[in-house]
């Protein structure tokens, strides 16, 4: 057995991927929603015995290794090496590819910065005046260490000198974006982030990839030309629209809690972490984007968008809220009364007050129009024609795509009733919102296409073969007797092989999973996975076999049928005879089986 094989026996990927998706017992297996794609009801399978998952609604499958490559964003050896340290396997030495050698040096010179960041504001002078700004700001000792919260010293070349002792290489420090070359001063490697305070970002796993850099006020001499964040650019590990600042850090609170808080900013997820509130993440940006959400949706059901006030006609919102209703996430928007302007403000001056809106979110459907009624000072003044016109172009793009049919009407009548305009105007100018909406979007009808039912036999015969198979006395059932039903190739050549299996050693699932082709293990999966209920299985394979000999019954009729019809044609009445007699006794077998 090779190291490979080893980690997967001793793997229990129930309990895996338990540890990253609720299951329930379903018979011998267990069951769960689905981690890669949305759905109310679960099609999402795992099969102890088989030691793999299957999912029947997106045909996700494979084994623990495979799981954690999905779900994890693993390469092969990664998630190997992860499920090795787990059952206690020492893998042995192996050779990297170019690109995982990348990677990883990437991360060790990621963390090896953020520790030199970090020491040279916690313990070095040079980081008082960063230390004074954070203070301050309200930041306290055990926020910056357990964010690893740093400073980069005003000389150009401090980072630089570092990493370069640390054995990393000039152009291993420039791919990780930390410096860029200076055409001005001899190509000397100068530090992207200088007299900034620095928030370094990590994957969800804990992986060093990237900094954001935040100004200090009065440090740079050319302050007023100086953005005030600047972020890693894109590398090899650090993609922004992937990125989610804390998650690393607080997505056990967001399990728990079955809700997450999203924010924009370091500051505004940092200062409601001091006072409790821990399930919380920022975007690296004001987009929400597919691959924010869809990692979010591996931890968390609803969602709470921290938004700015002027969300309304935010086409980057428009699109987050979207994509997040699209996966099946229930959102709600804090509602911060038009008190503060961010988090981070509304913490520093009144904790009180933001612990009771967290508390009492609201649908995201609400604070939109709260926003408009705000913003165009709605109930305050006669509104004109062209306001109304301009208030509904900003409010029904967000609105017409209400994936709830009632939940949509009611909002849209809202609307209408707010703005005294008639509803079927708003309803039909909704109507046009939408459609140009999913114009300007891709759409396959693939969605909408039903795949072709299979025919009748090759249900039974899957079915049948699932319940032999997943019987506690498949034995009984493995004879040449039964095989003779199996008629559709693939579950042909799989008894076929059941039967030859039986022969060497006792059945096992498992073991006979592995000694199937590869072309034959996906039906195998699907067919043994789907039988769920142990209590019913030994009842149903006689019943399941009667009805398969039922509808070769009916098949042979038919082709009698046929025969009678051509021998009718002929005027061969003695055929006719026989052929009516076989006829009448398959009848009978139909209506009476014992007989």
């Amino acid at each position: 057995m090779d190291q490979i094989e080893e980690i997967k026996q001793k793997t229990n990927i129930v309990e895996l991927i338990n540890s990253f998706v609720p299951l329930k017992k379903a018979g011998r297996n267990f069951k769960g929603l689905c981690p890669f794609h949305s759905e109310k009801t679960p099609s999402f399978m795992v099969s102890p015995e088989l030691q793999i998952f299957k999912c029947f609604g997106c045909g996700s499958g494979g084994d623990a290794i495979h799981f954690l490559q999905l779900y994890e964003r693993m390469d092969f050896w990664e998630a190997a090496e992860f499920l090795a340290q787990k059952v206690g396997v020492k893998l042995k030495r192996r050779q990297f590819g170019p690109d995982e050698q990348l990677k990883r040096r990437l991360y060790d010179l990621h963390r090896t910065s953020a520790d030199f960041y970090h020491f040279l504001l916690t313990r070095h002078s040079q980081g008082q005046l960063a230390r004074d700004y954070l203070k301050n700001r309200g930041i306290k000792a055990k926020a910056i260490k357990a964010f690893k919260i740093g400073f980069s010293p005003l000389d150009l070349t401090a980072i630089a000198k570092f990493l370069l002792k640390k054995k990393f290489r000039r152009e291993e420090i420039l791919q990780a974006g930390l410096v860029f070359a200076s055409r001005y001063q001899n190509n000397q490697l100068i530090d992207r982030f200088r007299g900034r305070v620095i928030f370094p970002l990590h994957d969800h796993r804990g992986n060093a990839i990237g900094f954001s850099g935040r100004l200090i006020p009065g440090l740079l001499k050319s302050e007023a030309q100086a953005s005030k964040y600047i972020n890693s650019p894109e590398t090899p590990v650090y993609h922004k629209s992937k990125a989610l600042f804390g998650l690393w850090l607080t997505k056990q609170a967001v399990k728990k809690n079955n809700r997450v808080v999203v924010v924009e900013g370091e500051l505004d997820l940092i200062s409601p972490w001091q006072i409790g509130i821990k399930n919380i993440v920022a975007l690296k940006g004001t987009a929400f984007t597919t691959d924010q959400i869809r990692l979010l949706k591996r931890f968390s059901n609803q969602v709470v968008l921290a938004l700015d006030e002027d969300v309304a006609g935010n086409a980057a919102a428009l699109r987050g809220i979207q994509l997040a209703q699209n996966e099946g996430l229930e959102i709600q928007a804090l509602d911060l009364k038009g008190k503060f302007k961010d988090p981070d403000e509304a913490v520093q001056k009144n904790p009180d007050f933001f612990r009771k809106a967290i508390k009492k979110t609201i649908p995201v459907w609400d604070f939109v129009i709260q926003t408009v009624i705000k913003k165009h000072k709605i109930g305050k003044k006669r509104l004109t024609i062209n306001e109304k016109k301009k208030i509904l172009a900003e409010t029904l793009p967000f609105l017409a795509v209400i994936s709830n049919e009632v939940e949509k009407e009611y909002y849209l009548r809202k609307m209408a009733k707010l703005l005294s305009v008639s509803e079927e105007a708003v309803l039909l100018e909704a109507q046009k919102s939408f459609q140009k909406t999913i114009s300007s979007t891709v759409q396959f009808s693939s969605v909408l296409e039903e795949k072709a039912v299979s025919a009748r036999r090759e249900v039974i015969e899957g079915y049948l073969l699932g319940l032999i198979l997943a019987s506690s006395k498949t034995k009984k059932y493995l004879t040449r007797e039964t095989s003779k039903f199996f008629k559709t190739f693939r579950w042909q050549r799989i008894f076929e092989l059941a039967l030859k299996f039986d022969k060497k050693k006792k059945f096992k699932p498992g073991d006979f999973l592995s000694f199937l082709s590869s072309e034959l293990k996906k039906p195998f999966v699907e067919i043994f996975l789907k039988i769920q209920s142990q209590e019913v299985k030994d009842k149903e394979v006689d019943q399941v076999l009667q009805q398969l000999k039922r509808v070769s019954l009916k098949e042979a009729m038919e082709e009698l049928s046929e025969a009678m019809s051509l021998a009718e044609k002929s005027g061969n009445k003695p055929r006719i005879k026989r052929l009516e007699k076989k006829f009448a006794r398959l009848s009978r077998q139909l209506i009476e089986p014992g007989k």
